[in-house]
């Protein structure tokens, strides 16, 4: 998948469903003209909308995984969180934070420790020095 293959997908998703513009962007909770600049590549991926278009069009796994492809093969310059969600959670905020101030220093083996954790996955090791 290329670059653009996020836009092309959500325009596709829209077709198939029938769907204009503004039902679409009603339905995810945004603002037209920004899934529209999502959809041409002008605009960021907001961090949930992933997750969000796979619940409300309850994508197949397979549709799932290519969304996410196409998520990570966008070209990102900055991640925007809303921290709102969690404002009451201190435990929540701080880890965010530490991880945003920290990620670019860890190893593949500690981010990949983390993915399993965010992921479920079973007997998930949390210490750096887990044998494998």
């Amino acid at each position: 998948m290329g670059e653009r293959e996020y836009g092309k997908f959500l325009k596709h998703l829209r077709i198939n469903n029938e769907e204009m513009l503004q039902d679409m962007a009603q339905k995810l909770d945004i603002k037209s003209s920004y899934l529209s600049a999502i959809e041409s590549d002008h605009r960021d991926i907001p961090v949930d909308l992933t997750e969000k278009i796979s619940k409300v069009y309850n994508l197949s796994e397979e549709d799932r995984q290519k969304l996410h492809q196409a998520e990570l093969e966008r070209d990102r310059k900055a991640v925007q969180l809303d921290l709102e969600k969690i404002k009451d959670n201190v435990l929540a905020k701080e880890t965010v934070l530490s991880f945003a101030n920290r990620f670019s220093s860890l190893t593949d083996e500690q981010l990949s420790a983390i993915q399993d954790i965010l992921n479920k996955k079973e007997e998930v090791c949390y210490r750096i020095d887990c044998e494998k």
